[in-house]
């Protein structure tokens, strides 16, 4: 299932992404609900399109919502990121910094030399 969450790490990040599934789906079943008034034949095959791409977005949440998570405090900005356990680099949800772990399991700051060296 991992290849499925290529595009981020955390569990805010995949609310995100998959909110983008419901926002259209909801939009399409609107647009069909008006156009089958006025067109009816379009307005049935938008309303069906609408209900597929909520669906595909619920089983898409559902799968990758089975993964295991752990919470992780941001060493830079302290808040909490639900992290999948086969994650070992990420960016914080907040601050958007890089955070990774290191070999006993802790979150660590990622060193970026050109600009943690000038500070």
């Amino acid at each position: 299932m991992s290849f499925l969450k290529t595009d981020f790490a955390t569990v805010r990040q995949l609310e995100k992404k998959t909110r983008v599934f419901f926002e259209w789906g909801v939009g399409l079943l609107a647009v069909g609900l008006v156009c089958t008034f006025i067109l009816g034949i379009l307005g049935g095959v938008l309303l069906l399109v609408g209900a597929v791409t909520i669906l595909a977005g619920i089983v898409w949440t559902s799968v990758l919502g089975k993964e295991a998570s752990k919470s992780v405090f941001c060493p830079y900005c302290t808040s909490k990121n639900d992290v999948y356990q086969s994650i070992q680099l990420f960016d914080c949800d907040i601050c958007k910094r890089p955070i990774k772990f290191s070999a006993d399991g802790e979150a660590m700051r990622v060193l970026d030399i050109g600009t943690d060296l000038a500070r």
